[in-house]
């Protein structure tokens, strides 16, 4: 688990320094850019933070 947080972290630091987030499914509006549309890009932001560090994190603490 805590190479996948691992993995994560490394990924959310790509999408912060590029600027660019991976959401939804959907081939038009899979990749969401801060500078034109900040509220979905920042929701990505969160939403790969509690999937990808914060779930593994507690599965490891109480697993």
């Amino acid at each position: 688990m805590l190479v996948f947080a691992a993995f994560a972290v490394l990924l959310i630091g790509l999408e912060l320094f590029t600027g660019c987030a991976m959401l939804g499914w959907a081939a038009d509006k899979m990749v969401v850019e801060r500078e034109k549309s900040p509220g979905p890009y920042w929701f990505a932001i969160t939403l790969h933070s509690i999937v990808g560090i914060g779930f593994p994190i507690l599965f490891a603490i109480y697993g």
